[in-house]
């Protein structure tokens, strides 16, 4: 059976994510820490095409958006998101994401898997792809 949300549940989430980009755009990586339901499951890839997967507890979390760039630059975005909702509980979120880091533009596609914890939306997954090379250099991937 296809799950379908109401109005307001699709609002939830994406008021949710407003809130994470707020936080993203202001370089609170504590606060970006605080909406993820750890450990949080993170998959990319390297250079090489290899898959890159990690398991990171929030110290980790903190490190490797520290390490991206997170809390140090000029960062703003144009997020496009769609949410497909397997449940009132569990979503996947696709972004399509415009970033103008320090006046550098990039674009790029992500995806959230995203789970309720205490009735809140929290982010248990991210897949992103081409920072598998950072990861293995940086995080002992």
């Amino acid at each position: 059976m296809t799950y379908t949300p109401t109005h307001d549940e699709v609002g939830a989430l994406l008021d949710w994510f407003a809130r994470y980009d707020s936080h993203a755009r202001d370089n609170d990586i504590e606060a970006m820490a605080d909406m993820a339901l750890f450990p949080l499951m993170v998959m990319t890839d390297d250079s090489a095409g290899e898959c890159v997967g990690q398991v990171w507890d929030r110290a980790t979390f903190v490190a490797a958006m520290s390490m991206a760039g997170a809390g140090s630059a000029t960062v703003d975005f144009d997020n496009r998101r769609s949410p497909v909702f397997l449940d009132a509980d569990l979503a996947v979120v696709t972004t399509d994401s415009t970033m103008t880091i320090d006046g550098e533009i990039s674009r790029t596609r992500y995806v959230d898997v995203m789970a309720k914890e205490h009735g809140e939306w929290r982010f248990k997954s991210m897949i992103q792809p081409g920072w598998g090379d950072m990861l293995r250099q940086h995080l002992g991937a």
